[in-house]
């Protein structure tokens, strides 16, 4: 049986356990500001296979990564100016941003990645503390629904990992808004913070792959 804590009522031991699961190569069911997520270490390759076999995730479909800030997001990903000016205005946030990466990881059989920055800071701040990215996929098996609240999430994911944290319902308790940086296009309408609005630059100061219907999406 895995170890199961409370974030909002043993945070200190709740993010020390969460430290020495992801160090010693381990999985941890966390809550994030969108769904409750599954991860390790995303720099380990055993690891990593690890939550592809628990999640039943056929294939090598990429998963994303939840950095602890902008100097971790720098150091495994490329961010041209245009696409800073993005990322600055809207992380943290509910989105996930695809990202060209500087060099291979194991949770990317190409150079690109899902990148998160979550409001919810708890998995962020393990991140940092650490000095790795956390794999950042939803807790459930491949092709299920993601779980809002900790009741949700699949006894067998839950089952499977070496630490169970509870944080309560999920702030936006949907998926986040996935957003390709690479190719300017939007993956996947999900969570999206009141207000927000994503703005492209002129299309001439972006990458060559960049989507040629348009420069400008908004939301909110």
């Amino acid at each position: 049986m895995p170890l199961r804590l409370s974030i909002t009522s043993d945070y200190d031991t709740a993010k020390e356990s969460a430290k020495a699961v992801v160090s010693s190569g381990g999985l941890v069911v966390y809550p994030t500001d969108t769904l409750y997520g599954i991860g390790c270490d995303a720099t380990s390759e055993k690891a990593v296979e690890k939550v592809y076999s628990v999640k039943k995730r056929e294939g090598k479909k990429p998963l994303s990564i939840i950095v602890a800030n902008f100097e971790m997001l720098r150091k495994y990903c490329d961010v041209p100016h245009a696409h800073g000016k993005i990322l600055h205005e809207l992380l943290p946030g509910p989105y996930t941003f695809v990202l060209q990466l500087k060099k291979p990881l194991p949770v990317s059989e190409t150079l690109s990645v899902g990148v998160r920055v979550p409001e919810h800071h708890f998995m962020r701040q393990v991140a940092k503390e650490l000095g790795v990215p956390i794999v950042s996929t939803s807790a459930n098996l491949s092709g299920e629904k993601g779980a809002a609240e900790l009741t949700g999430v699949n006894p067998e994911i839950a089952g499977a990992a070496d630490l169970v944290l509870d944080g309560g319902k999920c702030k936006y308790a949907q998926g986040s808004t996935v957003i390709d940086l690479v190719q300017m296009k939007v993956l996947r309408k999900g969570a999206v913070r009141e207000g927000d609005t994503i703005v492209f630059a002129p299309l001439d100061d972006l990458s060559p792959h960049a989507d040629a219907r348009g420069d400008r999406i908004e939301f909110g």
